[in-house]
């Protein structure tokens, strides 16, 4: 752990790295200068290659982050990170199967995981973001049913609210939980949920909150097995969806995201067959849906926005040992050592 006493006023968090060493790095997204490196992870055992054994969530003014970390099939740890003091705190110890993303509230006081166990603990689950928090269900699902447990993907910008998926053979369905109501249950067989106060709003795996509760920008993307990929906004109540984007061909899209302005949105697609060398390529679309090609690579990752807009950074690739970030928008860009906090980069 590295501490950061100043944070950056336009922080934004990426990890890099592998099974050996994963490494969670700082950009300033309102400045052109390099990532600094604020936590690393040495190795551990992992139960096979393809697993991933690190993922995080960040708080919206980066002063917490919670990371959770896989030892073993059965054995996840979650720690807080302050990145301004380097106080790095376990939080819990979850001794199940699955392995989720902590998903941070934007104002860093929870966090939301997902969990697969028997059928009193499964779903999607909120903890305190401090020392010994005590979880609390706020989705249930059967575990035995395909898609279970939902996952969590974002929070609204007020807390209030927080979007979870889950995804069958027809694609994934996005639908959104009020915090305040209490424990829901969701009946994937049937697609409805059932108690407190939640609702499906269509296909999806990726939501902005950015647009309001009147205008929700949802991203859903078909895969192997069908589904469709789309761009669409809705609201809160999930009234009647406007489908903005629709690509042509075999598609996955990742992510689309509005702008600050909201008045255009990227969106990040790969084709959808086949093998590991697809090229990413990324568009720039106005409300109406038409736009043009910002880049097309197999090595640029999904962008995210300044504050106010004005850049749109990327992952970029370089080679075995330096990265960077790069601004679609305007072709600057800074690199980064893959495995050193500073050149020379090994």
């Amino acid at each position: 752990m590295t501490a950061v006493p100043t944070l950056p006023a336009d922080p934004h968090f990426f990890a890099v790295g592998g099974q050996d060493t994963t490494r969670i790095l700082l950009f300033d997204s309102s400045a052109t200068r390099p990532p600094v490196e604020v936590v690393t992870f040495g190795s551990a055992p992992v139960p096979s290659p393809d697993v991933r054994t690190i993922a995080f969530g960040a708080s919206a003014d980066g002063r917490v982050l919670v990371v959770a970390r896989r030892f073993s099939e059965q054995r996840t740890v979650h720690y807080l990170v302050r990145p301004q003091t380097g106080e790095v705190v376990v939080l819990l110890t979850d001794l199940a199967t699955s392995f989720s993303t902590p998903v941070v509230s934007p104002d860093g006081t929870r966090y939301a995981y997902a969990r697969l166990g028997d059928a009193n603990s499964t779903g999607v689950f909120v903890a305190d973001a401090r020392a010994g928090p005590d979880p609390k269900r706020i989705v249930a699902s059967d575990p035995q049913i395909v898609g279970s447990p939902p996952q969590p993907v974002a929070w609204s910008p007020d807390g209030n609210w927080l979007a979870v998926t889950y995804a069958n053979d027809g694609g994934s369905r996005m639908g959104v939980v009020q915090m305040s109501a209490g424990e829901t249950m969701l009946d994937i067989g049937r697609e409805a949920f059932s108690g407190g106060n939640a609702r499906l709003l269509g296909y999806g795996h990726a939501i902005d909150w950015r647009g309001g509760d009147q205008n929700l920008l949802i991203t859903s993307s078909r895969n192997a097995f069908g589904g469709r990929s789309l761009v669409y906004t809705t609201t809160l109540a999930g009234t009647q969806p406007r489908e903005l984007y629709a690509p042509t061909g075999d598609t996955v899209i990742s992510q689309a995201q509005w702008s600050p302005a909201l008045d255009r949105f990227f969106v990040h697609e790969n084709p959808l067959c086949c093998g590991v060398n697809r090229p990413a390529t990324i568009w720039m679309r106005k409300a109406d849906g038409t736009g043009t090609k910002l880049i097309e690579s197999l090595f640029i990752g999904v962008p995210w926005w300044s504050k106010d807009g004005t850049r749109l950074w990327a992952l970029s690739g370089g080679d075995d040992s330096i990265g960077g970030v790069a601004d679609l928008l305007s072709g600057t860009g800074v690199m980064f050592c893959w495995r050193s906090p500073a050149p020379p980069c090994a």
